[in-house]
């Protein structure tokens, strides 16, 4: 009988580890999907110069892959809500890995949309999984900061990229860099396989509430999915500036190498991760207070992006390196924010066996907003009209909850979940 405490114990700690099993599951999936897309991003100086191109065609290479990540997220989340979500994970990130692999063959700006694009469609699939395995498995109350663990890969990936693939750049060129991302998304599909021939992967779902059962037969196609979207895309447009841009920033306004780069460009995802983390959990105590529609948080956010603008003079400080990081830390915090707060709202609004759809739909409008931001960027920093990318930058999210509020519809508040 003595065992019997213990024994317990363990039976809680597996039943807990089962849980949010599932959700971490993803968390390795968001880091792989980050890990190929930021490699072009960190090395971006070295390979618009090895191959002769300009910001502005640069910019127009991420447009390529916005607009074909736009069109795959929905699709794939239309998909994982019929099919299934492993078939349809193992097939996206097959693409995206061959994808990947081949941007170490182009030779210039024609090659380097192409691989984007197949990369930005291939990709599609990784945000719509998330949200499905959350909903799927974490009970209502545990589902935000569920998100942001399932999400929280992508950020960790985009900070872990520069201190993974710089060295490698640094020592065998840039073109090598791309064949260790091919060679680690396979590495990804034979730990999927294991998983499959284990059963690990197929998880019982968690309990419908009663309050997700009020909108069990609302539609897919509402006011609160273009709600989401719009305050998505453009709470979250600055993601763009710091994964995309930073590079070519830091290394035209405070003359830093690549191998500098490397050491530094995993700071603004690294504040990405925890605005994901912390506004996760914030977001389940609210939810649990019954507090309502994050209407309040999306205009503190929206006026805390403004910070942004301080990067100039961070630039001409005593520690200009220090501040300007700090900034973007910041800025990325605060994208990671509108994020969790978007999807949670709307995982409220919305039935769960649409989850993988509002996923998509959200974040193809996040895709379009980086797709048309971009080029006006690379035009801009071409110009050297640094000041003005800022401004374009932190007025984005302020347009997003605004048309949030204009679209969102009046149902009622929440009750406390007990």
């Amino acid at each position: 009988m003595a065992g019997e405490p213990e024994q317990t114990v363990s039976l809680e700690q597996r039943s807990i580890v089962r849980q949010w099993a599932p959700a971490a599951s993803m968390t390795l999936l968001g880091l792989l999907s980050y890990v190929d897309r930021s490699v072009l991003a960190i090395l971006s100086p070295t390979i618009l110069s090895a191959l002769h191109l300009s910001a502005t065609q640069y910019g127009y290479a991420i447009l390529v892959f916005s607009v074909c990540y736009m069109i795959a997220n929905p699709i794939w989340g239309l998909w994982m809500d019929r099919a299934g979500l492993w078939v349809t994970t193992l097939i996206a990130v097959a693409i995206w890995s061959i994808a990947s692999g081949s941007h170490g063959l182009m030779m210039g700006f024609v090659g380097m949309c192409a691989a984007r694009g197949v990369l930005g469609f291939g990709e599609g699939a990784t945000f719509p999984a998330g949200l499905k395995t959350v909903t799927e498995t974490l009970p209502e109350e545990k589902r935000s900061f569920g998100l942001g663990i399932a999400y929280s890969g992508s950020s960790l990936g985009a900070a872990l990229t520069p201190l993974l693939i710089t060295p490698v750049a640094v020592r065998w060129g840039w073109r090598a860099a791309f064949g260790v991302t091919a060679g680690l998304g396979l590495l990804w599909i034979a730990l999927w396989l294991v998983l499959r021939v284990s059963g690990w992967y197929a998880t019982p779902s968690a309990p419908v509430s009663v309050t997700e059962s009020s909108t069990a037969a609302s539609s897919r196609w509402n006011r609160d999915l273009f709600a989401a979207a719009a305050v998505y895309g453009l709470g979250a447009a600055p993601l763009a500036f710091g994964l995309y841009a930073a590079p070519l920033y830091l290394t035209r306004v405070l003359h830093l190498s690549q191998v500098s780069l490397g050491h530094l460009l995993w700071l603004p995802p690294a504040g990405w991760e925890a605005g994901y983390l912390v506004f996760g959990r914030l977001a389940d105590l609210r939810r649990r207070k019954g507090a309502g529609r994050p209407g309040g948080i999306f205009a503190l956010l929206s006026i805390a992006g403004f910070l942004i603008m301080l990067a100039p003079m961070a630039a001409r400080s005593h520690a200009p390196v220090a501040a300007t990081m700090l900034l973007f830390f910041l800025q990325m915090f605060i994208a990671g924010g509108f994020v969790v707060f978007a999807l949670s709202d709307g995982m409220s609004a919305l039935p769960r066996e649409h989850s993988a759809f509002l996923a998509g739909f959200a974040i193809s409008s996040w895709a379009l907003a980086t797709g048309l931001l971009m080029p006006v960027l690379g035009h801009l920093f071409d110009r050297q009209r640094y000041g003005l990318t800022f401004w374009l930058v932190a007025c984005l999210p302020p347009i997003g909850s605004l048309l949030w509020k204009m679209l969102s519809s009046p149902h009622a508040e929440a009750a406390p979940l007990r």
